[in-house]
């Protein structure tokens, strides 16, 4: 006959009520303690599952509120990426409007525009359907590309217009404008009787009489090309304006330049004389275009 031990629990009541004990088998009480070593593990693995999902939904909630900056931010981003294409726009349709103004062709323009389209815009601001931040990010790193590429043709296209516009300013700098003497004409450009031969002669130039010694001035910027004694011409200057553009002055009294040297339009050249073959004081002018004589009357603005 075997004995068999059995655990004895005491439950201890309020001060009002006695100890109650209460018996158990092995059995039961193996039961009882794999049970209660069992709710302890459930206990300890639900407290940290709990913590990983407080610390899970901490994280969610912090990604939600990133996400909902970043859509602020790219509203705000796609509001002035919108600005940016009215003004490359605008930007464009002034260079238009600026090559039609000055009349200035670009070469290869069409070729220049179709590289990038001309920045026509995405209209981030009139959709109206829910756009993902995702979406709306892809479609801002798209459109900023193109705009990227619009502003590179419009730079390009202001070089150009830039150029155009100093080359008319250059040229016109350069083209005779101005009397170079301030007197009157005393004989016109073309065919005319000669004062010295009676016969019929092509006249090169104009003829403007003035005091003696009275100042010469160049009609445009330019090169002081020659000076000297030149046959019936007497003392003679020439001044290269570029652009296949000279003028040519004969009968001088003397000059108060050198060869070589850069004169602007207007400044002081020499002085009016009656040097070589001439019946008084005056200026002989010419003007040649290409190396061919042309009426100096054309040039001679005011």
């Amino acid at each position: 006959m075997s004995i068999q031990s059995k655990w004895t629990i005491l439950i201890l009541k309020g001060s009002d009520g006695g100890p109650k004990k209460v018996r158990l088998s092995p059995f039961v009480a193996e039961i009882l303690v794999v049970f209660l070593i069992g709710l302890a593990i459930f206990s300890a693995y639900s407290g940290y599952r709990l913590y990983t999902m407080r610390s899970q939904f901490s994280m969610l909630s912090n990604l939600r509120k990133e996400n909902r900056d970043q859509a602020r931010q790219l509203a705000v981003l796609a509001k002035k990426v919108s600005s940016l294409d009215r003004e490359v726009r605008e930007l464009s349709a002034y260079n238009r409007h600026l090559s039609e103004v000055a009349n200035i062709t670009l070469k290869g323009r069409e070729g220049i525009i179709g590289i990038g389209g001309g920045g026509g815009g995405i209209n981030l601001l009139s959709v109206r359907e829910p756009i993902s931040e995702k979406m709306l990010a892809r479609a801002l790193h798209s459109h900023i590309k193109d705009l990227g590429d619009s502003v590179r043709i419009e730079e390009e296209i202001s070089k150009r217009l830039l150029a155009g516009l100093e080359r008319r300013r250059s040229i016109m700098a350069h083209t005779p404008s101005i009397w170079p003497l301030r007197g009157w004409l005393t004989s016109p450009f073309g065919w005319r009787v000669s004062p010295f031969t009676g016969k019929r002669e092509f006249h090169e130039g104009v003829d403007i009489a003035a005091r003696y010694g009275s100042p010469i001035y160049a009609p445009a910027d330019g090169v002081v090309t020659f000076y000297g004694r030149n046959g019936g011409y007497g003392n003679f200057l020439i001044i290269n304006h570029g652009f296949g553009l000279v003028t040519r002055y004969g009968h001088l009294k003397s000059v108060c330049v050198k060869v070589g040297q850069i004169v602007s339009r207007g400044q002081k050249i020499g002085y009016e004389g009656d040097s070589g073959r001439s019946t008084g004081p005056h200026l002989h002018y010419e003007v040649l275009v290409n190396g061919i004589h042309v009426n100096p009357k054309r040039y001679m603005l005011k």
